[in-house]
């Protein structure tokens, strides 16, 4: 009876929370009614899960959890990703648990997640992707000089490939024929760009990459006309 009575309020108090601690950073999904996915964002060098995860938590928590593991490596006043799948694991597995405790039963791991890599981070969401077969459909990669095996990625279970970069990031060229290169290869990839600057993000991540997330989850991008 009692659980019955609280149910209703689930949402409420989802919505309410942010997660945080030495593992990172964690935001609940907008609508809490049933499981949602997790949206697992990697964050750049010099950098922390708090202060890169602002820029998307209004259109990642659109779609499912915003998890955001903190870089296993000490770089300056923040964070990196070095090393290996196997050495980043434990953090991305560590933020995905504590989001899932923000509200038990609420966040899908059976698969259908989305990974999203900054710089850095995209190298090694990329790398996640391959390691972890059955587990992330859609990429979204930024600002990140890749190779990628689009044979590989398929055999892992990603459908989808989103890269991005500003207009006069370095990267931009090798991104947007990379993209080229995977989605002749019969992986669906686009690029598109992050505005007209360059290496840092913009201040209006949020608003440029709903659509593409929303692709690259194969989902409704209707909720981004409100963004």
């Amino acid at each position: 009876m009692f659980r019955e009575a609280l149910a209703p309020l689930v949402p409420l108090l989802l919505g309410a929370l942010r997660a945080q601690g030495a593992w990172g950073v964690a935001y609940p999904p907008a609508d809490a009614t049933a499981p949602r996915p997790a949206i697992v964002y990697l964050h750049g060098m010099w950098s922390t899960p708090e202060e890169q995860c602002a820029l998307l938590e209004r259109t990642a928590t659109s779609f499912g959890f915003l998890v955001c593991p903190r870089g296993n490596a000490p770089f300056g006043d923040g964070h990196m990703w070095k090393g290996t799948y196997a050495s980043v694991a434990p953090r991305l597995h560590a933020a995905i648990d504590a989001a899932a405790a923000m509200g038990p039963g609420k966040l899908d791991a059976s698969g259908g997640g989305t990974l999203v890599g900054y710089s850095n981070g995209a190298y090694f969401a990329a790398e996640v992707a391959r390691s972890e077969p059955g587990k992330w459909t859609g990429l979204v990669l930024l600002s990140m000089k890749l190779e990628l095996d689009g044979g590989l990625l398929r055999r892992a279970g990603v459908r989808r490939v989103v890269m991005a970069a500003g207009d006069r990031d370095p990267v931009r060229d090798g991104m947007k024929a990379l993209a080229e290169k995977l989605d002749a290869t019969g992986l669906a990839a686009r690029f598109v760009s992050l505005g007209p600057g360059e290496h840092p993000l913009p201040p209006d991540l949020d608003a440029r990459l709903c659509e593409p997330l929303a692709w690259a989850r194969e989902a409704d991008a209707a909720v981004c006309r409100t963004h």
